[in-house]
């Protein structure tokens, strides 16, 4: 890249985390929802770029023990106490391989230089059989709309990085919520099951 990735700075994500803690706008319910649907109970979960533990919560309440795994301290500190906190600036995943049935990664490929390497990460800590799930903007919010983001993805491009580890299921809806009194956000959205094999 010819500009330094802001993403991996630590204090740029601990500014917004002190800001935003836990009343954070990031809440995707559509993605989130599906999600834990789709992760069921009594999984072992990793999650990545957790931030403050909106998603890690709704996980543990369906049974599932979860790590969350983010850059910012910050972020870490604000996690509930059930969940285990990791700092760690991705892809570098400094967890045992085939450590958890489940790894999660929302709004966080887009934010990467080397996409690649953080899915082979994600894929590394699985145990056999297991499932990661991916959810980044559909064609939309690329570095010249969105600063924090280094690239974007179609159905097509997401494809390609994600099938060579398993079986693809991908799905792409509108993510849509409100954020305050007056304005909501819509945020068209793939979200993308590996399958691995057992």
């Amino acid at each position: 890249m010819n500009k330094t990735n802001i993403n991996l700075q630590p204090n740029y994500w601990n500014q917004i985390w002190t800001k935003e803690g836990t009343a954070t706008w990031r809440r995707y319910p559509g993605c989130f929802g599906r999600i834990c649907w789709a992760v069921g109970h009594l999984q072992e979960v990793l999650e990545l770029g957790c931030g403050t533990g909106i998603l890690a919560s709704q996980l543990l309440e369906f049974g599932n023990v979860v790590t969350g795994l983010d850059i910012s301290e910050v972020a870490i500190t604000q996690l509930p106490e059930e969940i285990k906190g990791v700092v760690a600036t991705l892809p570098e995943i400094p967890l045992a391989d085939n450590s958890f049935d489940v790894v999660v990664a929302t709004e966080v490929l887009e934010h990467i230089d080397d996409d690649q390497a953080c899915v082979r990460e994600a894929v590394r800590v699985l145990r056999p059989g297991g499932r990661a799930y991916f959810a980044v903007p559909n064609n939309c919010l690329g570095p010249d709309e969105e600063p924090e983001h280094v690239r974007k993805y179609t159905p097509e491009t997401l494809e390609a990085l994600l099938s060579p580890y398993g079986h693809l299921f991908m799905e792409s809806f509108v993510d849509e919520f409100v954020i305050s009194s007056n304005q909501i956000i819509a945020i068209p959205t793939i979200l993308a099951a590996i399958y691995t094999s057992g």
